[in-house]
């Protein structure tokens, strides 16, 4: 029988601040999902959000979007990054994105940026968000934090809406490094 590990956020002055925000229906779940980035993006160990600009993941994207089916994109980029030998948790990200770049018609680029983001999130909120259920007047019970977090995931989506990857980004490392900081750098920054 197997086992799992919960991995808790660091105990950090932004990751506090968080946490904070959980508690509390105050606060608006576009400034909760700019903290989480921030925290994500400043914490002494594991930048996630830094690892989605790693090449291979850009080259899950290529893989992706030359795949005729989402079995054959699953295949595909599994076989990519077992050969590669680069697994990771930004990896196993990019290998749901895969998978829901087929999700919707139209632009599986922009589908799998979508679901990057989105299944990056989704992970930064989860592995804290469980101790908070209850605790507060946001999170009263677990159906409550299935919505929070269907809230936070859609702010994102839409962030990355606004910023579209351009065509063959996945081409070039650099382009896609600079794609995913500046994607970075508007879910950090304040929202008027």
């Amino acid at each position: 029988m197997g086992t799992s590990v919960s991995h808790h956020s660091p105990d950090t002055h932004n990751w506090r601040a968080v946490a904070a925000s959980y508690l509390s229906e105050n606060v608006p779940v576009d400034r909760i999902s700019q903290e989480v980035w921030r925290a994500a993006t400043n914490q002494p160990f594991g930048n996630l959000p830094l690892s989605l600009a790693d090449p291979i993941i850009a080259r899950c994207l290529g893989t992706a979007i030359v795949s005729s089916s989402p079995q054959e994109a699953i295949r595909n980029v599994s076989r990519l990054i077992a050969e590669s030998g680069e697994a990771s948790l930004a990896t196993d990200i990019a290998r749901r994105a895969a998978i829901a770049s087929f999700a919707e018609p139209g632009n599986r680029r922009m589908n799998f940026v979508r679901a990057l983001f989105s299944e990056a999130v989704d992970y930064l909120v989860s592995r804290d968000l469980s101790g908070y259920v209850g605790k507060g007047d946001r999170i009263k019970d677990v159906s409550s934090s299935i919505t929070f977090k269907a809230h936070i995931k859609k702010q994102v989506e839409s962030i990355i809406d606004s910023n579209p990857a351009p065509e063959n980004i996945e081409a070039s490392s650099d382009k896609w490094k600079t794609y995913v900081i500046s994607q970075i750098q508007n879910l950090t920054k304040r929202r008027q």
